[in-house]
């Protein structure tokens, strides 16, 4: 299952807010445009409905949702309107036929596939989400693709710290897999699980963008307190005191090495910032690292990255693009290769650099 497209709208408490409307993805994307166009804006509409379904709880404004999926040959679309911890609408459809739907009372009706067009009668709290409440593999299977596919998203904030200053506590530890924090935990796992081939992988990678390590390895800090350390040049070097933009990488590329190892489902891999803090040639790099990976496994991985780094614009193919822009009244358009097929491939028959094509704003002419 992978994304189609999102729409999204919030209105905060004093009538400010933001909009997206149908901003549509394919299965390598790299989201662009100028400082505070949205582009971490677009990747939070998407987990912010992931976080509300996986905890069951909405958040005090209003919100709505409008996210289509796409499954072998199923389409779905699911929708959610919130408003100050009540759900006023909740409805998902496939092919365009309604499966559930709910209103502001939490009453509704739901498929039930035991019986051939059957529905079932059903009253919930009023700020529950029903997908969250009808999980049921007997009388709702149609629905699993969707529970499995939300269990399958991972947000990676490669501008943040990606858990440099987190250790792992055998005592504490949790399964919490979608936490990017938590890349020690996913590295002890990953040995674990599978072993010495599961280290040198990510040894192999790690040196291709750029470095050159000869070992990574795991050791007590403090009683049943573990962390990273890394052999370079025969120095073993503590995670804490690995250069900033080094950890992030070495992070990102444990965190995913682990994801192909262990994956059984279909996955969506949101990365915000990628390259940040990374010279040219190493950002670079590890995009390529991403985008082969992606296109090696398309029918089981969709990337979702934003930047607005030049450089690394420059290297991404103008198909995985998608350039935003941002009104007065806050809403967010986006110009990608399926909406303006004939304007893209014009002017990559001209020639100039990737980055002239955004700076020009030559997107904007289809």
């Amino acid at each position: 299952m992978y994304i189609e497209s999102i729409s999204y709208e919030t209105k905060g408490r004093y009538g400010s807010g933001w909009k997206i409307d149908n901003c549509e993805f394919n299965k390598i994307n790299l989201i662009t445009g100028k400082n505070a166009s949205g582009k971490t804006r677009v990747i939070n509409s998407i987990f912010y409905l992931i976080d509300a379904i996986r905890n069951n709880k909405i958040s005090k404004i209003n919100d709505k949702w409008d996210i289509k999926l796409k499954h072998n040959n199923i389409d779905y679309i699911y929708k959610l309107k919130t408003d100050r911890n009540i759900i006023l609408n909740e409805t998902i459809s496939m092919n365009n036929e309604i499966y559930f739907s709910r209103d502001k009372d939490g009453k509704g009706k739901i498929k039930y596939e035991s019986k051939k067009d059957f529905e079932l009668n059903f009253e919930i709290e009023k700020n529950q989400i029903l997908l969250t409440n009808k999980r049921d593999k007997i009388q709702h299977p149609s629905l699993e693709a969707v529970y499995n596919w939300i269990n399958s998203i991972y947000l990676f904030e490669f501008g943040d710290d990606l858990g440099q200053y987190i250790t792992y506590n055998k005592r504490t530890a949790k399964d919490n897999y979608s936490d990017d924090k938590e890349v020690v935990y996913k590295f002890a796992r990953g040995i674990d699980k599978f072993g010495k081939e599961f280290e040198q992988k990510i040894i192999k990678e790690f040196n291709n963008i750029g470095y050159n390590i000869e070992e990574i390895t795991l050791k007590e800090v403090a009683f049943e307190e573990f962390g990273l350390f890394i052999k370079e040049n025969k120095i073993d070097i503590f995670q804490k005191d690995i250069s900033q933009g080094m950890f992030r990488a070495l992070s990102l590329i444990i965190q995913i090495t682990y994801l192909e190892f262990k994956q059984k489902e279909q996955i969506t891999i949101l990365i915000d910032d990628i390259g940040e803090g990374l010279d040219f040639e190493r950002a670079n790099n590890l995009i390529k690292y991403l985008i082969k990976i992606a296109e090696k496994q398309k029918n089981n991985i969709q990337l979702i990255m934003t930047t607005n780094d030049r450089l690394v614009m420059n290297s991404v193919a103008l198909e995985y693009w998608i350039i935003l822009g941002k009104d007065n009244q806050g809403n967010i358009d986006f110009y990608n290769y399926s909406n303006n097929k004939i304007t893209f491939d014009k002017f990559k028959r001209i020639g100039l650099s990737n980055f002239d094509f955004f700076t020009s704003k030559y997107y904007k002419q289809g």
